[in-house]
């Protein structure tokens, strides 16, 4: 059960490399920084899930302790371009987002130090640093769900009226179910955690919850940003046979 899913945490790795390097190809394009913003959290979210999961999978658990904390710190930090992008896409200029932003970014950096300070990244409720940092991860996962169901309610209004294309529109509905899944696999994390310190029998739970939500989030991800013709043309098709409430 566990090779498996060390399997599919790499193979979903893989994945999010896939997609942060067209994100940056495109960034590189266009100048944004909301691409190029989550390009780099796919990134360092990709290489953490390899050289995470790796180790554990070839039975390289007995690395050195700078290189455990090393790739910690590589996947508190590159959160935070998640936190800027979700700012960025759905509320800049906002008050509140930014304290937000503040708020989780604190919580990042002050988790993975205080586990560095404890000497180690033990993904265990016992390590005082972990909760911290859990907050400090799952703040953006949960924001992104919000803004992505009610950017896409938004956008269906804006499709009816022809001022936005009925792909990008479900593409707001696909970030809000990656965030979602993205939450899920957080809740999974913790129910993990509580198994690392109590030693109960929930770590094997938590392992399917794991796999299912990264096989769910690399599904998501696949539809929103390399959509199939299948799909896009169905999406189209579903937009002409099932108007919104304000059509009919």
């Amino acid at each position: 059960m566990e090779e498996t899913a060390y399997i599919i945490s790499m193979a979903a790795g893989a994945f999010y490399l896939i997609v942060a390097c067209r994100l940056l190809q495109l960034s590189r394009k266009t100048g944004e920084h909301p691409e190029l913003l989550l390009g780099i959290y796919f990134a360092t979210t990709g290489q953490w899930y390899l050289f995470y999961n790796a180790p554990y999978f070839f039975g390289l658990e007995g690395l050195p302790r700078l290189f455990e904390q090393g790739v910690e710190w590589v996947y508190a930090v590159g959160v935070i371009p998640y936190l800027l992008f979700i700012r960025s896409a759905f509320r800049p200029g906002s008050t509140w987002a930014t304290a937000l932003v503040t708020l989780a970014t604190l919580c990042l950096l002050a988790g993975a130090f205080i586990s560095s300070i404890w000497g180690e990244f033990s993904n265990s409720i016992d390590d005082p640093g972990y909760m911290i940092e859990w907050i400090g991860y799952t703040i953006p996962c949960f924001w992104m769900c919000c803004e992505g169901f009610a950017s896409h309610a938004a956008a269906r209004k804006r499709v009816r009226m022809g001022l936005c294309d009925t792909i990008v529109a479900n593409r707001y509905l696909l970030f809000g179910w990656f965030g979602v899944c993205q939450t899920a696999a957080c809740a999974a994390d913790l129910l993990w955690a509580h198994g690392n310190s109590t030693g109960a029998a929930s770590t094997a739970l938590a392992n399917g919850l794991l796999s299912g939500t990264e096989i769910a989030s690399v599904a998501v991800l696949w539809l929103a940003f390399f959509p199939p013709s299948f799909y896009a043309n169905w999406i189209a098709r579903r937009a002409q046979t099932h108007p919104t409430p304000a059509e009919t």
